[in-house]
């Protein structure tokens, strides 16, 4: 048996597995889990409870895992004159979301947002001392593919 400490994260999937576990009528005996996606949950017609299909959660979770088709972006994320490797995947809005490990660790350390598919990141947080916090949020607020303000979150 796993530990649940509250802060583990299943990722888009999670919701597909309570769906998937309740199809075949497996039952835990332990309720459900806490819903650690944001996603809306499958539900099977409880009361006045919203509901949603398995196709239906299925496609949520899509759009936030693939990026839109034929979506590829470039960034330099660190400044430094060359185009970074990034990950990309769908904002589940319609947008991407551009990731970018700037010191081999796994986790992103700049996370661009094009919210409406033209490749030009619209906004882009920073993780600027790589302790997994984004101190750090810039914004393109003129449209030109520059991100020209900048605010710095966490009382940093």
């Amino acid at each position: 048996m796993t530990q649940q400490d509250g802060n583990d994260d299943l990722g888009g999937w999670s919701e597909f597995g309570m769906a998937a576990g309740k199809a075949l009528g497996g039952r835990s005996g332990l309720g459900d889990r806490p819903d650690l996606d944001g996603l809306p949950a499958v539900r099977q017609g409880l009361g006045d409870a919203p509901t949603i299909g398995l196709d239906e959660a299925v496609r949520h979770v899509t759009a936030r895992v693939v990026a839109p088709e034929g979506y590829h972006n470039r960034v330099d994320a660190d400044g430094d004159g060359h185009f970074d490797k990034a990950t990309y995947s769908g904002d589940g809005h319609g947008g991407a979301e551009i990731r970018v490990d700037l010191d081999g660790d796994g986790r992103a350390d700049f996370i661009g947002h094009d919210t409406d598919l033209d490749n030009r990141v619209d906004f882009a947080e920073y993780d600027k001392n790589h302790d997994s916090v984004f101190e750090k949020r810039m914004f393109d607020d003129d449209g030109d593919g520059y991100l020209d303000r900048t605010e710095f979150e966490h009382g940093s």
